[in-house]
């Protein structure tokens, strides 16, 4: 099936979707100005003002060109668990969800019908956004065009350093996690939530420990393994100038409502700058880079159903189109050295 084709048969289920939750959503994103400016730089400083191509992060100057052909490559909710359970997947043609614990979306819906709904509400503004920068957003049905890239993307996983595997499971408590993902998507997992803010209530829902802290994800997360597995490896199988990864947070803070924590949106790409001739390798310096990470703390309630009203039990997507929007322009003027 062809991308148009696949697109309007998706539109078409979120057009026969009723949405009448009371979702917070659209108060916190009316418009894109509105979002833009809680919108955050998200990845390592180390490497954005180096002149010789060395560090995680791009350095926009060295950047030759924008990457003209960007593949999206993974689109996800994480919702942080708290008691671990045996893994099963559930899914429909429209999505998947890959369950690891007790916690669950106490909705109509679930974390994969979340996931599928925010994509369906943003993904043409999404792709008309990267177009102004002269970038063209990819669909899984564009890049994944030989039988030998499709089995690369089934199979691949984002690679880890020992001691950033070290740093990602510090805190967490051996706490397990549920994905909602859309069907031919790939989970790519390269979340780093402080999970010491939160912690288990009643054996099922997340509560909170006074404010979440929501720090940014990558300040402490710094692999090269894991630049170079996204930035140089994958884009190099794919046959892309750059990937991007989005994905959001959620949780339950009682069974009564689900958190819209933060929104993620993070690029990879290969190194523009080469290493001097005879080299192959130099300190500090990696074949791939972090080209830019932004992040949006919503911190926002999108459903929280009223007894008196059944119809408010149902998912509301309104606003997230408007949150994608910032975070391609906050992105994009990086790119081009205006941010």
């Amino acid at each position: 099936m062809k991308t148009k084709e696949k697109f309007i048969i998706l539109v078409a289920f979120a057009m026969s979707t009723q949405v009448f939750s009371q979702s917070e959503l659209p108060k916190y994103a009316p418009s894109v100005d509105a979002v833009l400016k809680n919108v955050k730089l998200d990845m390592p400083l180390e490497g954005r003002k180096y002149k010789n191509g060395t560090g995680f992060s791009l350095n926009t100057s060295l950047l030759k060109e924008m990457p003209k052909r960007v593949a999206l490559v993974s689109f996800y909710s994480f919702d942080p668990g708290m008691t671990k359970v045996q893994r099963w997947t559930t899914s429909n043609t429209l999505y998947k969800t890959t369950y690891t614990k007790t916690t669950k979306i106490n909705a109509t819906g679930s974390s994969g019908e979340l996931a599928i709904g925010y994509y369906l509400q943003s993904i043409e503004e999404l792709i008309s956004r990267f177009k102004e920068y002269n970038m063209e957003l990819m669909l899984p049905d564009d890049y994944l065009d030989t039988d030998v890239k499709k089995e690369f993307y089934k199979n691949f996983t984002v690679e880890r350093g020992k001691l950033s595997e070290w740093i990602s499971k510090m805190g967490s408590g051996g706490h397990n996690s549920i994905y909602g993902y859309i069907e031919g998507y790939n989970v790519l997992d390269i979340v780093n939530e402080p999970y010491g803010n939160y912690s288990a209530s009643g054996g099922m829902f997340i509560t909170r420990k006074g404010e979440v802290a929501d720090n940014q994800v990558w300040v402490m997360d710094k692999c090269g393994k894991e630049v170079e597995s996204l930035g140089e490896n994958l884009c190099e199988n794919l046959g892309v100038d750059a990937v991007v990864l989005i994905y959001f947070t959620i949780f339950s803070p009682n069974e009564k409502s689900v958190i819209l924590q933060n929104v993620n949106m993070h690029m990879f790409g290969p190194n523009p700058t080469a290493l001097a001739e005879g080299k192959s390798e130099k300190f500090n310096f990696f074949n791939g880079q972090f080209y830019c990470g932004t992040r949006v703390n919503t911190e926002t309630i999108i459903w929280k159903p009223d007894k008196k009203d059944p119809s408010t039990s149902d998912l509301d997507f309104t606003g997230f189109e408007n949150i994608m929007q910032a975070m391609a322009i906050k992105m994009g003027d990086y790119l081009k050295g205006q941010d």
